[in-house]
């Protein structure tokens, strides 16, 4: 899939391409649910049936689009991703249904990406701070922990000897 543009929703990156079609094995996977079943329910046959005639298109298959291998999946056309989206939640749904809606028409800003990109960098970079952090914890902790538990095993053993 060509130019694919990442966007963030609550914490989790969200494949789009620059026509608006939607990774949706990503998502499906994410939120613990099953794509194939998506595809073959009857309600969702029915609208791609109904879409793909609305959009001249002869065969209904041509909504979904797979590609293997390392960053692939299937992805879906614009107007079926929203379907898929308010399967998956109401909520994405909606943020779904208007980022679309801005991709395919022209409104996504490389503002937006660069602001989505400067939150996942600023968060990524406190997590390192705070595995760094803890790290140099463990090192000023780990000796004197280190030297009761040789203390407390020689006392156990001279017990046993004891005994």
């Amino acid at each position: 899939m060509q130019n694919v543009v990442p966007f963030e929703y609550q914490g989790q990156s969200v494949r789009f391409n620059t026509d608006g079609w939607i990774n949706a094995t990503d998502i499906a996977k994410r939120h613990g649910k099953r794509l194939d079943l998506w595809l073959r329910n009857i309600e969702t046959q029915q609208y791609m049936t109904a879409l793909a005639r609305h959009l001249n298109t002869a065969n209904p298959r041509d909504l979904i689009r797979t590609q293997r291998g390392r960053g692939g999946g299937t992805w879906l056309h614009p107007k079926l991703s929203v379907v898929f989206a308010r399967w998956i939640d109401v909520d994405f749904g909606v943020w779904a249904d208007m980022l679309i809606d801005d991709i395919v028409h022209g409104r996504a800003t490389l503002r937006q990406q660069l602001d989505d990109a400067c939150r996942t960098l600023d968060d990524q970079k406190q997590r390192g701070s705070m595995a760094g952090s803890e790290l140099a914890r463990h090192r000023w902790v780990k000796p004197p922990l280190e030297q009761r538990v040789a203390y407390l095993r020689d006392q156990m053993q001279l017990k046993l000897d004891v005994a």
